[in-house]
């Protein structure tokens, strides 16, 4: 399981909940005990903000702060 999931540029999109077993997806891990960053910067560039459905809607700087914390990131 990873500790964080951070949803960043595009990314945002995918907690919007047009990709429904996405999110479904993301609350599973959450209920195991990964965190879901999401970029509020991000949402509110693409406009939707209003429609996130999962994670937490969190800045840069605690973004980059859970990047710095592991020992591996994975970039997609």
């Amino acid at each position: 399981i990873p500790s964080y999931v951070l949803c960043m540029k595009e990314g945002v999109k995918l907690v919007t909940g047009v990709e429904p077993q996405i999110v479904e997806n993301l609350e599973t891990r959450i209920e195991k005990g990964t965190k879901v960053l999401v970029c509020g910067t991000c949402l509110n560039f693409y406009g939707v903000k209003d429609d996130c459905k999962v994670g937490t809607v969190s800045n840069m700087y605690d973004i980059l702060g859970a990047m710095q914390e592991v020992s591996k990131v994975i970039t997609l």
